[in-house]
């Protein structure tokens, strides 16, 4: 009998095979980068369509997202679509042309998007990643719609879940079933890691899967009959996924 080498011992040492996150407030915070995306957007376009500010207060930029997703629902699972849309439909509302308004849509979101794709990593993000990259598959299943290639990053992922692709979003069970097509591991081989305590963990959870919660701010878990381990610091999570 052929004895395994130190790799193969090592493989069948370890129960979880792959590893898949949950985007923002997990890798990034997400309001500070919105809120500047969203900043040089409308300063771009008090530039060049100001009278289109008064359809994109935030009262009126809702109402217009309600329309939209009373007109498609299904839009809420492509983001930037929407985004754009209601960049159009603010031009339209007030006073621009169709062409114009697209023009404006079509610029505000390039700008937006720049700056939505202009994160700043928690502490040990990336030193993580590429320490977990040699020993597990890696992959993302994100309600949001973060470019990895912009950022920098795709190149650590094996696969990459967004509702664009599925057409749904957490804490729908395809977009974990969707993961086990992709892997074609066990459930109990991967684990899901997000900030979300319904998205992430309790759909990963229920699913089957492991679960680690990213609890930045050290807060009680809110649901009762759930216990997963948590973490705070990115460092700690290499030793955390080998005790699971």
């Amino acid at each position: 009998m052929i004895a395994p080498t130190l790799e193969q011992e090592k493989e069948l040492r370890m129960t979880i095979k792959s590893v898949s996150f949950d985007l923002d407030d997990t890798f990034w915070p997400l309001m500070p980068t919105i809120m500047d995306a969203e900043r040089n957007a409308r300063t771009w376009i008090k530039e060049n369509y100001e009278a289109a500010l008064t359809s994109l207060d935030r009262e009126s930029s809702l109402e217009i997202r309600d329309q939209l997703l009373r007109s498609d629902s299904t839009i809420v699972n492509r983001l930037s679509e929407l985004r754009q849309k209601i960049f159009y439909e603010a031009g339209i509302r007030s006073g621009y042309s169709a062409h114009d308004s697209k023009i404006m849509a079509d610029s505000a979101f390039e700008i937006f998007f720049k700056g939505r794709n202009n994160v700043t990593f928690y502490d040990g993000v990336i030193e993580i990643l590429e320490l977990l990259k040699k020993d597990y598959s890696l992959g993302v299943v994100t309600n949001g719609n973060a470019d990895l290639k912009m950022i920098g990053i795709d190149h650590y992922f094996d696969y990459i879940l967004s509702p664009v692709e599925l057409n749904a979003h957490k804490p729908d069970p395809a977009m974990f079933d969707a993961v086990l097509d992709i892997t074609g591991l066990d459930r109990s081989e991967i684990c899901h890691i997000g900030d979300h305590p319904v998205n992430d963990v309790k759909a990963s959870y229920d699913f089957g899967l492991k679960a680690i919660w990213f609890n930045e701010n050290e807060e009680e878990f809110p649901i009762k009959d759930i216990k997963v381990p948590e973490f705070s610091d990115w460092k700690k999570l290499p030793e955390m996924l080998k005790a699971i």
